[in-house]
């Protein structure tokens, strides 16, 4: 069954403009974003991370899907990793070993990945849907994760409680993500978070693998060890210099970038189909200081960008006195960071 939220919106042409529909799929409910000017569309499952598992926008004269999924992840949800738009919180990545200390104290959180512990808590948990509706500048579904609601089990290894929401705002051929963290405790919160989403190049239904450019602003990288980083970092390799563009064909990547460049406070990853003269962006704001690029094996079209707020293993990389990016909130305070998804061409 099928429902639409909220009044429906005119566009500038008098036409009918955004909605958000919501459905059971699985004996779980989506939340549909709509803008029926452009056909974009945005799918979520806030039953499993709220997760963004279907995005589509027009590109190349057609309204196209730019995010990888199972077909059918919504009915039944797994492997949060490889689908959709996980999002990763209280941190990204791994955690060596997981063990970490913070303020004095020493915490241990459950392994789950190679021996360490990877990608926050928040990944694949119900979360709660506080607003979705149609405003004058988009179609809406907006979330909430709460630690010690959502992930109670958790909250012996973390410092602390954490708050996080995240609104999507849908039009025309863009998607924004604004995300809040705040601390609601009298204990200083550390916190690092991104997300994970996989892009398909070329662009459905495919194409030529070698007619294809990704762009990204770094200059510098983390060496790594065992997937994690040494704490050094160093100047860019030709193998992972993408400021000038390579074809997604042949990459084998499990990196993490730094040094990125902005345009009036803007970063943007650059994903560029030259057969179908058309692009998708991945922009984000001067929160995020990394980008993890990884192509999965047996998937010669796919690639994971993902934009973080700090280097993997950042608790421990910080503790040792090395900059790595984690962020701590006071009792109260928030702090916002916004990543936009769009098309051009």
């Amino acid at each position: 069954m099928k429902k639409s939220s909220g009044s429906q919106v005119e566009d500038r042409e008098g036409l009918v403009g955004f909605r958000v529909d919501v459905e059971k799929r699985g004996g779980r409910e989506v939340y549909t974003m709509r803008d029926d000017v452009s056909g974009a569309s945005a799918s979520v499952l806030p039953s499993y991370g709220f997760n963004l598992f279907d995005l589509r926008l027009p590109i190349a004269g057609e309204v196209r899907p730019v995010i990888v999924s199972d077909p059918t992840f919504a009915e039944a949800p797994s492997r949060a990793g490889g689908n959709g738009t996980p999002i990763l919180f209280p941190f990204p990545n791994r955690i060596r070993e997981g063990t970490f200390t913070f303020g004095g104290k020493s915490y241990t959180i459950p392994t789950n990945k190679g021996g360490h512990a990877i990608h926050g808590f928040a990944i694949d948990v119900p979360w709660d849907v506080v607003e979705h509706e149609a405003t004058p500048e988009g179609a809406v579904v907006e979330g909430r994760f709460q630690l010690s609601v959502h992930a109670p089990e958790h909250c012996d290894h973390w410092p602390t409680d954490a708050v996080l929401y995240v609104r999507y705002t849908l039009a025309g051929r863009t998607l924004t993500m604004r995300s809040t963290v705040s601390n609601p405790t009298a204990i200083d919160l550390p916190y690092g978070f991104g997300i994970h989403p996989y892009f398909r190049l070329p662009f459905p239904p495919g194409g030529d693998l070698a007619r294809t450019r990704i762009i990204l602003p770094a200059s510098k990288y983390w060496p790594l060890r065992d997937f994690l980083p040494t704490g050094e970092v160093s100047e860019i390799s030709d193998r992972l210099d993408f400021r000038k563009g390579k074809a997604i064909e042949g990459l084998m990547l499990d990196d993490v970038l730094t040094g990125l460049t902005r345009d009036q406070g803007e970063g943007a990853c650059r994903l560029l189909d030259l057969d179908k003269d058309a692009e998708f962006q991945l922009g984000f704001d001067d929160s995020f200081r990394e980008l993890v690029v990884y192509t999965p094996p047996g998937k010669n079209d796919v690639i994971a960008i993902e934009p973080y707020t700090q280097a993997t293993d950042a608790i421990n990389l910080q503790a040792r006195g090395v900059d790595a990016g984690l962020r701590v909130l006071g009792h109260g305070e928030e702090q916002v960071l916004t990543l936009t998804i769009r098309t051009v061409g």
